[in-house]
This record gives structure tokens, sequence and C-alpha cells, in this order.
């Protein structure tokens, strides 16, 4: 094409299309029309949607794989009263009601469970379904199914017959979230519901991160520096006194090229091959608390029951309430949309509760290979074979990725699997295999949930708790009668204390030693009836004297929270409902007091310091939302901690969050000239003073650039976010907003109302996604006085008003009526069989 001159482009700059203005007349009302129509289309679409979704149903319902008539009442607060002819159809109702009201949720869960998220999510998920596969979550639930009693087998069948007939019942208008992907939901089976058990006990069986841990730093500190930042429970006696760390160092077990950085470890490998993610459980703060005051100690000479289980806050919550009627049933409480059962609530008669006991049911062996023969590995008595199995990953977007799990005798080689493990060892001539007694062929939990729901005494109870398997859990129970009761119910491997390595660190797998030889007996197990101090309670404290033959682990949870309970059961002689709501309140936190005087000692030369240190002057560890004191007391903590443990690099970044420090930062600043305190980065050697002032400074700059240089309007509360996170969406911008849940929130790491600190795993320091996940109490003068809340609401459908309609009580302790005979009846469901 010729170019054109300057003085013809210039000419042709100046010139007028008077063709233009018709032109753009015609076009402009056509383009506005067209725009004004397409949003029209989207809202009608938007509008026949929302009148199509079936987010609150109610009428009849024709159902073929119906055994009779089933009538679901809903209360005030959307809590189903399912009334049935048996029990069969009782459960079969409930998965019915789980579909319809949790759908997505559980679609997630089970694709989650199985491994097979990626189909819809995409390569984003690989490490994930890779290693859940490498578990081989599904292929163990199948198993286990097999051995359930038939009954049992009918029951779970009937469970899943409802979860598909619910999804079916949903139309084309399904939740939001099907559509965002492009999914639908998938087939339930039974074996998915015990599927989904295994992953509750692995969310809540985490011991194998801390062996993994002790591990990782054992390539750079000796074992007693391992023991000052993975702490032993009793600090100067710990439960074996094997020094592992040069027992590593010998075996040659190290990578010999670990990687100086997490980041430049990613680089070396492929996200559908290794990913750094992070695996389920393995976090401080999973737990609970429960507490039971006989009636010899309350108002109304029955016993008084509390709860609140500490797990991941999502949305929707793990938890839906629900009330199962039917002839020789009779239980209300909380639900786990995926399994058949009241997981915690009353019967009649009877009410109980959980918190997680936390054994060590999880250990590591260290695998040693052979080169020159890579399908084998070294046993007790000469070279074995690994059982292997072909895995396929279907991936959204990308071709599928095939894989082999190699299994030993101990459990599945997750090294191959889990980048973390891969990094810390020589993968040329080692591998990291897992045992855990969750996956068992003998496990059969849900048997044992099943005839909970139908234990008409607390010894009928107690016999249904001999067949929980996994997570073991610290039950409390309180019944009519006036009876307190306290059982650990669970299998753990028999542990000598201070023989070999006691499962706190990887153990190497050729050596018989280290293998389990026995489970506990259930005889065995803690247990307590009527105690003559008139109360019960626990929250992940040491269960067991020292002397106790079987100790169960060497990981207990720091005591703060039970010892606040005890502070507050003892601070009254007579005890009433209302002040069972304020023990569930309370945030006095007992376990930053060993920490308190260093940091009234500390001075700041920061030019806030002044105005900051008289408001902290009475500071007493009360973590309320308006207190200012407790916003810098914590920006501080967490600065000092930072200064401390930095120096470990990413083994110390990777794990800030998931862990929390506090009990290690307390024992090593109990000498004033720790190592520790000192910054190896000077010539001056720092005392634990000199690291504080620092962090005080740090932690001021840090507040006044985060909440303005007004030190009166810091509050914690402001700081403190609790966040319900949606899976997947809540990381998306616009989607995680519309569909995350977040409310101010109290509390700290060890309070009773707890709210662990997110750390580095956070844009936000402060905030909190370890929270009571539920809270329920129980009036055993008159059950239907309980009462119950939780973080979000019993609907799973977003644009509901029930997704979210419980958050601002739940953060203000407030609660909602747990009533058998509900006073209010807003919507009733008839399914009826074909």
């Amino acid at each position: 094409m010729m170019a054109l001159n300057s003085s013809k482009t210039a000419k042709l700059a100046s010139m007028k299309f008077p063709i233009r203005l018709p032109f753009m007349k015609k076009v402009l009302p056509a383009i506005l029309w067209i725009c004004l129509g397409g949003l029209g289309i989207a809202i009608a679409g938007a509008l026949f949607y929302l009148y199509s979704a079936q987010s609150n149903a109610s009428g009849k319902r024709t159902i073929k794989t119906l055994g009779d008539s089933v009538v679901i009442s809903f209360d005030a607060s959307d809590v189903p009263h399912i009334k049935a002819n048996s029990a069969t159809d009782a459960i079969f109702a409930l998965g019915y009601v789980h579909a319809t009201e949790r759908s997505w949720q559980m679609e997630i869960n089970r694709r989650l469970a199985s491994g097979r998220l990626s189909e819809i999510l995409g390569k984003d998920t690989v490490p994930i379904d890779r290693f859940i596969r490498t578990l081989g979550i599904k292929h163990a639930a199948e198993k286990q199914f097999d051995r359930y009693p038939v009954r049992t087998k009918r029951l779970l069948q009937a469970y899943a017959d409802g979860v598909n007939a619910g999804n079916a019942q949903l139309g084309w208008a399904l939740p939001v979230e099907y559509l965002l992907t492009g999914s639908k939901p998938g087939y339930w089976s039974a074996s998915d519901s015990v599927a989904w058990m295994l992953m509750m006990a692995f969310d809540l069986g985490g011991n194998w991160h801390k062996e993994l841990q002790r591990l990782e730093l054992s390539q750079f500190l000796s074992t007693k520096q391992v023991w000052e930042v993975v702490e032993p429970y009793t600090q100067d006696d710990p439960v074996s006194n094997v020094d592992f760390s040069k027992m590593y160092r010998d075996l040659g077990v190290f990578n010999p090229n670990p990687g100086p950085t997490e980041s430049s470890f990613k680089k070396k490998l492929p996200s559908t091959e290794l990913a750094n993610f992070d695996a389920p459980g393995g976090k401080d703060g999973l737990g609970s608390n429960n507490w039971a005051i006989a009636g010899k100690l309350t108002e109304s000479g029955k016993p008084l029951l509390a709860n609140d289980p500490h797990l991941g806050l999502s949305v929707p919550a793990a938890w839906y309430m629900a009330h199962l009627e039917a002839p020789g049933l009779n239980v209300i409480g909380a639900s786990l949309p995926g399994v058949p059962a009241i997981i915690l609530g009353h019967t009649d008669k009877l009410a109980w509760s959980f918190t997680n006991t936390g054994p060590d049911v999880q250990d590591l062996y260290i695998e040693q290979l052979d080169p020159k023969h890579p399908g084998m590995y070294r046993g007790p008595d000469g070279p074995l074979p690994f059982q292997v199995r072909q895995e396929t990953i279907d991936i959204k977007g990308a071709p599928s990725l095939r894989f082999l799990v190699k299994e030993t005798r101990h459990g599945p080689v997750i090294s191959d699997a889990y980048a973390r493990a891969h990094r810390a060892i020589d993968t040329e001539h080692f591998a990291l295999a897992l045992r855990w007694t969750a996956v068992d062929v003998q496990n059969q939990s849900i048997v044992g949930l099943l005839e909970m729901n139908q234990a008409n005494d607390t010894e009928s109870f107690k016999k249904a708790l001999r067949k929980n398997y996994a997570p073991m859990q610290n039950v409390v129970m309180a019944d009519s009668e006036g009876n307190i009761l306290y059982q650990a119910a669970g299998v753990a491997p028999k542990r000598v204390l201070h023989q070999g390595l006691y499962g706190v660190a990887p153990a190497p797998g050729w050596d018989k030693q280290y293998d389990w030889t026995a489970y506990i007996p259930f005889e065995q197990l803690p247990s307590s009836t009527n105690p003559e101090q008139g109360w019960l309670a626990t929250a992940n404290q040491k269960i067991v004297a020292d002397n106790d033959p079987n100790p169960l682990t060497g990981d207990w949870e720091s005591p703060a929270r039970y010892d606040r309970i005890v502070q507050l059961i003892k601070s009254k002689s007579v005890h009433d409902f209302a002040f069972m709501k304020k023990m569930q309140a309370d945030t006095l936190s007992l376990g930053v007091m060993p920490l308190m005087d260093l940091f009234k000692a500390s001075t700041p030369t920061h030019q806030l310091g002044p105005q900051v240190r008289e408001i902290t002057a009475n500071f007493d560890g009360n973590m309320k939302m308006d207190s200012q004191a407790a916003l810098i007391f914590n920006a501080w903590e967490d600065q000092l901690t930072q200064l401390l443990f930095s120096r470990l690099g990413y083994l110390f970044t990777e794990n800030y969050g998931p862990r929390n420090f506090t009990i290690p930062l307390t024992r090593l600043i109990q000498n004033p000239n720790s190592p520790w305190c000192d910054n190896p980065n000077t010539e001056k050697i720092e005392s634990c003073l000199d690291a504080s002032n620092q962090a005080y400074d740090l932690a001021l700059a840090q507040l006044s650039e985060q909440f303005g240089d007004k030190p009166k309007n810091w509050e914690w509360g402001k700081a403190h976010i609790a966040l319900s996170e949606h899976r997947p969406f809540s990381k998306i911008p616009f989607l995680g907003a519309f569909f995350n849940l977040s409310q101010p929130f109290p509390g700290d790491g060890f309070t009773i109302n707890v709210g662990r600190l997110e750390h580095l795993k956070a844009e936000n320091p402060y905030e909190t996604k370890q929270a009571p996940s539920l809270r329920t109490i129980y009036d055993l003068s008159n059950l239907e006085n309980s009462v119950f809340i939780y973080q979000s609401g019993q609907s799973g459908w977003v644009q509901s008003k029930l997704y979210r309609n419980m958050s601002p009580l739940w953060a203000n302790n407030e609660y909602l009526p747990l009533q058998m005979k509900p006073e209010t009846i807003s919507r009733k469901l008839e399914l009826n069989p074909k």
C-alpha cells in the first residue's frame, strides 16, 4: 500500500465525514436496545432460575425407592423433623434432605474423598487428588463396607438412595456452583459415606505432620534443638530418648540437595507430579471442648452438658442439624452431610458430646530402597516387593495423569505424592510410608454411630461406643436419671514410654522394634462415671496419668482451655444454663500468661510506644473483641515468634499458621539469654528482652500501617476476623466475597471460645479459620431447653437467607432452640412411595 505524505495526512485528519452522524443516530439506538434486551434476558433468566431452584422445598414428592411415606417438618430454624415408619425410611429421608439442602457440599466432599476433584476443577487440584489416591481412602472404604453387617449395609444403601433421589429432584436449576463449574451431581454410593468418615478421621488425626516436621528439622538441628521447636509435652522428659537426628544422619536419609527455599524447590517439580499443598489435618486447634456438670452442682438438680467442636470454618458449615423419629429411633442433633447418622446430640433420655482424644494413630516409616531393583524395599528379613496399583486422574481441560501407587507392609508411600516428604529424604535410596489405624479393614465406625442413635440408656450407648474405631473421641455423656459419664472410644496402638521412637518421628521400616504389635483394649481406655467432684471436662488435654501403662501419645495439646474450664466450674457452687453459655463465650487466654511478664517489661522505641504501654498496662490476657491491648499483644507475639524462628527458613514459614509456636516460644524465653533470642546477623549478643523490644517496634509499625496511627482505635475484633471458606471459590476474586462468610471474632488459640490465628498463611495474620464449628448445650432437666448454633446456616444454597442467617448469632454467642417438639413449623415436605 502506498504511504500517504504528511500533507495528505493532515488534510484527511481535518476533513469532516457527514456520513458519521446519521449513521450513529441510526446505530446507537439499536445497540442500546440490544444491550437492554440482553440485560433483560439475563434478568429474566436469573429470575426464572431463582423461581425454579428447589432451595426451599415443600409440598409432596413421589419417590420410587422409598418404602413408606415420610413427613419432614421444618421448624423456625429450618431444622428438619423427619418422621418415618421405619429407621430405613428415616435414614433415606435424611439422605434426601442432605442432598436437597447441601448438594454441592456433598458433591465436593465425595470428589475429595475419591480423589476426583480435578475432573471438574482442572489441574490445580491434581496434587490433592494424587495425595488422596495415594492414601487409598476410597479403596479402604470399599473394603470396609464389604465387611459391614447386613443391616448397616441396608441403612447405608437407603441413605445413598435418598441422596440420589434428592439430587434427581433438583431438576435443571442446580445450585449455582454446578453452573459455574459446568458439572452436575454424581452418583452417591454407600461406600462414599464410609469414605467421608475416613476423611473426617484423617482431618482429626494429624500426628504424622509433626513426625515429618521433626524429620525435616533434623537435617539442620540436633535432637535437643528439634525438641525446642516441636516441643515434647513434658519439657524435661521427652517420651523417647532416641537421638533421632543423629540416627537419620548416620543412615544417610536426608536429601543431599534439599534446595534452600520452598520456591526454588517448587520450580523443580511439575504441578501434576508433586506440589507443596496443605494436606488435611495437622493443624493446632483441631479439637473441641466439652463438659458435664452433675445435678448436685446445678440449679435444676439435673446435669448440664456443653460441647463445641473445633473444626475448620467452612460455608456451608460442616454440620447440619436434624431430627430423626421412627420406631426404636428418636434422636436430634448435628449430622455430617454424607454420613447417615446424628453425630452429636441427644435422644429423649440422654445427651452426648465429643472432643478429639488425639492419640498417636499415624506413624511414618522410612523404607530403604534397592536401587538395582526399584520394585523392592528392605524388610526385617530381607527384600520385599512393593504392592503396586495404577491410578488415573482425569483432568478438566488437560490430558489424564497416570501414576503408580506403591505400598509397603506399613502402608502407602506418601513421598511419591507429597512434596515436603519428597524434599526431606534421599528418594534414590529411601521412601516414606504411612501407617494409619483408620484404613484398617476392621474399621466399622458407622455401625457404632447408628447404634448410638438408637441407644435407650447409657449402658447401651457405651456398648455402641465399643464399635467406634477412628477417630478416637473423648465422649462425655449425661442422662435424665442424673448420671454423667466419660469414655475414650476408638483404637490406638500400644506404646511403651521411653521405648524406641514412641511414634514421635519417622522410624526405620526394616526394624521390627518399631512395628505396631497390638491395639489398646477398650476396657483399658480412660473412663469415669459420676465422679465425686461432680463434673467432667475434656479439651484435648492429656487424659491419662503419668504412670498409665497406655499413654496414647507424646503430643498432647496445651491444657490451657481445660484449665480455664476447670477454673470457671470451680468458681461457682451452683451452675445454671446461663452460666454454661457464659463459659462457651469465655475469652481469657491462659496459654499466653507465661509471656505476659516479658511483654510488659518491654520498651518500644516507636513514637507510639508511650500511648501503647499505657493501653496495655493492665492487660490480663482477655481476648475481647473491643480490646486494644489484645491486638497489640498478639502483634507483638507474632513478631517475636518470627524473630526467633525465622532462622529456620522454609521449615518455619511453611508451618507457622497450621502450627502455633506459642508453647516453644514460652519455654525458650524462660532463659533470658536463650541463644534463640540472639540475632545471628549482628555482632551483638541479644537477650530475649532485646528481641522483645525489637518485636514491639515491628508490631507497632505494622499495626499503624494497617489500622492508622491512633492506638485507641485498634481493636481485636477489627483484626481478628473469622472467615468461613467456600470450596472451591473461597480465593477467587468476587466469587470469594459472594460465597464466603466473615465476622469479627474474639478469642485466640487458647481460649474456650477459640479462634486460632492464621499467621503467615493469610494476608491478614490475625484471621481465624479455626473456631467453634458448633456450640450445643443440653439441659437434662428438660431436653427441650437445649440450644445450638453454628457459623453459617442450614441451607447450602448461596441465594437463600438460610445460607448465612446464623453467622451474626454465632459470633455474638447467641443460640437457637434444639427441640424435638418445636413451637413453630415453617414448611412441610411429604415423601411418598411410588
